[in-house]
Order: C-alpha cells, then structure tokens, then sequence
C-alpha cells in the first residue's frame, strides 16, 4: 500500500537529512509582505507550506529561494530584488512603501554550519554576520508556482514558434527527465523531446501504438507532469521549491507526486518545500514536515504547531459531516469511545458521524477555539476536559476565544485525572465490570489487591500511580489501557446512573446541537 511506503520514505530520509551536504535549515524574515517577525524551520528534506490564503506560505517559499547562489543563473534571477520588486514608477503618486527588509538564513554546507542575511535598507546587500571568509554557498535551485504550468497564457506564448523561419533543436528528454512523469500519468510513451529555440521550448511526445502531439494538445495534469519531470527529474543536491504543488492534479495524482517526490529527494540529496492547501499533500509527510501557518489577530504571521489529525481535516475541508469531539489524551479518547458506542446506536448515527481526536492538552484548547472561530467551525467541534480541570480556568479561555455561546464544553466524570476514575470505578465495581472485561471476578479482584498493594505507597502523583496499575492490569488481562478503559466507560454507561451520567447527557445534547446546526 501507498501509505506504507510513505512510512518507509519518512525513516528513510530522517535517517539520510544529516548526511546531506546542503540542507536549508531555517529562514527568518522582517518587514516584507505584512510579515513582522517569522522564522520557519525546516526539519525534514520535504516539508509542506499550509495555511489559509495570505499567510505568507509564498513569501518564505520565494525567501527560501534566495538562499543560494544557483550556478548558470543570471545576475537577478534567484535575488530578492527579483522576487520582492516594488511598484516606483517614475511617474504618478501610487507606489510601494519602502520599508528595511532583512532575510536571514541557517543552513549546512560541506564546511559547516554558516548565516547569511540579505538586508534591504536603500539598496539590497548580503552579509555573513561578521564572517568575513563566508560567500554564500552555491546550489541549484528550482522554484515554480506549479499553477503556471497549466496556465493557458504560458502556453500561448510558445505559439511564436510556429513561426520560426528555420527548423527547432530537438532533444530526446533523459530516462530521468521522463521517470517521474511515466510513473504517474496513464500513458506510455514511445518518446518524448522538447524542441527549443531562443527562450521557447515546446514539449512533444509520442505514445506507444498511439497519437504524436505537442503540449499544446496535452492534458494540464499531463503538462504539469512532464514539464516538472523534465526540470527536476536529472538534478542531484538540489534545492526545490514548488508553489501549489497540487495544481491541476487529481487526488490520487497528489499523492503519486508526493511519493516521487520524496523518492527523488531520498536518491539525489534533494530538499523539497512546496506550499499546499490540499489535505492530501499533507498527508504524504510526517507530522513533523507540516509547517502550519496562520496569522494573528494583530496581523502578524507565526507557524502554528502541528495540528493533530482532527483538526488538520477541520481546517482542510475534509469531513464536514462529523461531530468532533477534542480531548486531551489517550485516556479520554478511550472512556469517550466507550460511552459513544453506547450512544451510536441509541441515537441511531453512523459510527464516522463522531470522530474523536486527542493528544492536543487542555492548555492548547483555547488556541483552537480561536482557529475555529476564524473558519466558522465552533458548531463541528466538541471540547471535553478531564475532570480535574472544573475548577480552573481552560473552560472560560476557550469560550472567551471561540466568542460565543453555543461553543461545547463538557468534562469527563469525576474530578482528577481519567486513569484515576477508571481504577477507582475498577476497585470499586469490581464483580460488575468483570463480566465487560471478560475476566473471572475472583481473579480480578485479587489482581487489583495486588497491584493496589505494591503501587499505593509510592510517592508519584495519583494520575502516576493509577497509569501504573493500569498498565500492570494490562499485561496481566491482556489488554491495552486504552480497552480497559474503554470497556470500563461503556459498561458504566449502560447503567444510566453514577458520576458519568452527566457526560453521557451532554454527549446526547451535543449531537442534538450539531444535528439541528447542519
């Protein structure tokens, strides 16, 4: 399957990323395109640029793109005097505001670690923070919005070559100029060459047993292919730098170029930054290669931490349909599963009507209220709150931040930690719970004696002591805490009484709530 051979990719290049001899490590900006202060870190060789529109994802893209000295280039390609112009016109009072931009960059090179900055005050100048041996370092680089590709205005602009006066060169394109386009597109090719002369150049291509045609008879996707595959498919230790890269392409598409993408990166020490809105691109890195990016209500930009899977298909579009439930952990995701089996059918809902995420810690909750607020998403989300959090302040927070109040917030029965609630429900109940866990009741009840016996006097916190004895319980019963807990939850809520008949009441009124908001 695809998504396995991802995995193996990931390890794969996070074990090859400190062998590189290049790798951009990081790129701050100043003062350019309402960013005030961001520095973005890249810390995978292919990283994913996401955000909502205007928050800077193409700005770092082109900053990164002046990071090097790209050999064969001319004096302003790949500088920010290029990438970054202004509007001065020598006539007329409409123009940019001149303000000091800086670009600062951190990367590793074949003598080591270096700075660079490129400052614009009056003028544009590189420096090395007092390093006065350093140059900048020499790499190529490869930067195109993939959108372009497909624009009908660039394909006309190679019309001039049919009127040429003399014939086009022609050469045939590399096995690997061809390699990442014949893996993904639905045709096989007997040959491909691209006819040039000056600046144009023309893509033309014959199928196997079927039709010659240039690219102006091309499929977008098919051009978008080629025309990468051509740029990209031959280059070694290079710097690539995608905008858009899901342009044009289907889903499944997206996918098979990410995969390429990340083989090309793992075999030819490239480093890839595209920028995205599609949740599929994102999918295809690890966690830590998504860079989130948002702007604040003062304007300013900064990366947002990685969003958990629950939020990330929130904020990407993907099952609008849903009514997610956030909590902060392992624990509570397994009693509120417990209890939502219960309710499935009860309510009589489709199972994928809930999705529950965890892992995120009440003291982020407000932060996303705030996000959820910005994408009108308040009425899709549910947060739930351990128990020992009733009598702080998260639940003020996260109302004040999603501004209004028909946010949900709801707490897990009793009032510490979920693992101390479940073991004390285990001490407690233990004949009745027995028959859930598929256990003997005497043997239960004496394997709970034990662990109470060997773990009650030590001096961890109880949340500590109660983890502890479920994870003894585990290995003796043969299931994971995360069952456990479960199966605790879900049996307690079948009486219809006791300390967790309020969460299961609000659970009830939330998808009443989220059913009447749709």
């Amino acid at each position: 399957m695809i998504e396995w051979r991802l995995e193996d990719l990931w390890n794969s290049l996070s074990g090859k990323m400190p062998h590189m001899p290049h790798f951009l490590e990081s790129i701050k900006l100043q003062g350019i395109r309402g960013i005030r202060d961001l520095q973005v870190r890249f810390r995978h060789p292919v990283c994913v640029l996401a955000g909502r529109n205007a928050t800077g994802k193409s700005t770092v893209l082109f900053g990164a793109a002046c990071a090097y000295s790209v050999p064969g280039s001319g004096v302003r390609d790949f500088v920010p005097a290029t990438l970054f112009p202004d509007y001065r016109p020598k006539f007329g009072d409409r123009r940019d505001e001149r303000t000091p931009i800086s670009l600062d960059f951190s990367y590793s090179t074949p003598t080591g670690l270096q700075r660079m900055r490129w400052r614009r005050m009056k003028g544009w100048n590189r420096s090395f923070f007092g390093d006065r041996n350093a140059v900048q370092p020499v790499r190529r680089v490869y930067l195109r919005t993939l959108s372009n590709l497909s624009n009908p205005s660039e394909v006309r602009g190679i019309l001039s070559m049919n009127r040429l006066r003399s014939p086009p060169k022609e050469e045939a394109l590399t096995a690997l100029q061809l390699e990442l386009a014949q893996r993904m597109l639905p045709f096989r090719y007997s040959e491909v060459h691209r006819l040039h002369s000056g600046t144009k150049s023309l893509l033309f291509a014959l199928q196997k047993n079927g039709p010659a045609y240039s690219e102006l008879h091309m499929a977008a996707g098919e051009r978008v292919l080629f025309r990468l595959s051509q740029a990209i498919g031959h280059l070694q230790d290079a710097l690539v730098l995608i905008d858009e890269v899901e342009a044009g392409l289907h889903p499944f598409a997206q996918q098979l170029l990410m995969v390429q993408l990340q083989q090309l990166a793992l075999r030819n020490n490239i480093q890839v930054i595209v920028t995205t809105h599609s949740p599929v691109v994102l999918d295809c890195v690890p966690s830590i290669a998504r860079i989130f990016m948002e702007r604040s209500e003062s304007g300013n930009v900064y990366v947002q931490e990685p969003y958990r899977d629950i939020l990330q298909n929130a904020f990407y579009g993907r099952s609008s349909q849903q009514l997610k439930i956030l909590c902060e952990d392992q624990a509570a995701e397994a009693i509120l599963e417990g209890v939502v089996d219960l309710l499935i059918p009860r309510l009589k809902m489709r199972r994928d009507a809930v999705v529950i995420g965890r892992n995120t810690g009440a003291d982020e909750f407000a932060s996303h209220a705030r996000a959820f607020r910005k994408f009108r998403l308040v009425d899709e989300f549910v947060f739930v709150l351990d128990g020992d959090q009733r009598e702080g302040a998260i639940r003020q927070k996260i109302a004040d931040a999603a501004e209004t109040s028909s946010v949900r917030i709801l707490y897990l029965p009793g009032d510490e930690a979920p693992e101390v609630w479940i073991w004390t429900r285990l001490s407690r109940e233990t004949n009745y719970l027995a028959g859930a866990l598929r256990q003997n009741p005497q043997l239960l009840a004496s394997q709970i004696r034990d662990l109470n016996s060997t773990f009650d006097a030590a001096s961890d916190t109880k949340a500590e002591i109660a983890k502890a004895k479920l994870r003894g319980l585990s290995r003796v019963i043969r299931l994971k805490p995360a069952q456990i807990c479960q199966q605790v939850a879900f049996a307690e809520a079948r009486r219809d009484s006791g300390d967790i008949e309020p969460l299961v009441t609000d659970l009830i009124d939330a998808v009443s709530h989220w059913r009447n908001s749709n």
